[in-house]
């Protein structure tokens, strides 16, 4: 498992309910740049606010077209500073070969049982790539398993995140549409410096060619964040979905757009 950042987190104690120590949110995706274009802005926003936010990437990436897992590890690195996240680490899972597995599921749950996040960021099941599909269920079981108090005591201190939310993205999953949309107009700017960290996967190397300049792919982004952002009457919004029911205690806190 690689680290990257200035804060490595600890294992929890005995008492599985969140202490200081634990991620008040935390971002798992399966690739080096996967969190920054669908949930960047959000993970801004929040560290922003003085949260503790946490990046997990499943893999190095290794399989990618472009850039070396060592090169993408450094882009991943100045990322997370740019998002201001406590901290960031990889998994070490395999790229392209990313599956519902016990011994992948329990390396999540080992890494939840340590940073013990209450909301957890994920991509949604809807998705071309088979490593974001896989992610999301791998997430998912890895969630629920880690919270049995019997299940492999050796991963660490039984615990379960309060809240699962599901990324959604206009490129992918074209036909889901978002329960919950965050206001990211502030961190917008953040959120595409962020991307553009990754210069690997925008700049060719000798004899290749890159089919997305950042230009290019920058109106791909924009696009999606103005979509959503439209859903809740503001110029930036990235949208998410909840499976479960979300509390609501003040009506009168509701904040909706008027069309």
């Amino acid at each position: 498992m690689t680290e990257i950042g200035v804060d490595p987190g600890s294992h929890a104690p005995s008492d599985p309910v969140p202490t200081p120590e634990a991620y008040d949110v935390a971002g798992i995706c399966a690739h080096p740049d996967d969190a920054e274009l669908t949930m960047g802005g959000t993970l801004a926003r929040e560290a922003s606010r003085g949260r503790r936010v946490a990046l997990v990437d499943l893999t190095r990436g290794e399989a990618g077209s472009r850039g070396t897992p060592e090169l993408r590890a450094q882009e991943a690195h100045r990322s997370a500073r740019i998002l201001g996240v406590a901290h960031r680490e990889c998994v070490g899972l395999p790229d392209g070969g990313l599956a519902s597995t016990t011994e992948q599921r329990d390396a999540i749950v080992a890494v939840l049982r340590r940073l013990r996040p209450r909301v957890v960021l994920l991509q949604h099941a809807q998705q071309r790539h088979p490593d974001h599909a896989s992610a999301s269920q791998l997430v998912y079981d890895a969630a629920y398993i880690g919270g049995l108090r019997h299940y492999r005591p050796d991963l660490g201190v039984a615990f379960r995140p309060f809240k699962l939310l599901y990324a959604v993205t206009m490129t992918e999953a074209r036909d889901v549409r978002p329960t919950l949309v965050v206001d990211v107009t502030s961190t917008w700017n953040q959120k595409l410096q962020a991307i553009q960290a990754f210069e690997s996967q925008f700049t060719p190397s000798s004899g290749e060619h890159v089919k997305l300049p950042f230009d290019g792919f920058r109106d791909a982004v924009e696009l999606m964040g103005r979509r959503h952002g439209q859903l809740i009457g503001v110029r930036y919004g990235e949208g998410f979905v909840s499976h479960e029911p979300v509390e609501v205690s003040d009506l009168a806190e509701l904040s909706v757009s008027s069309f």
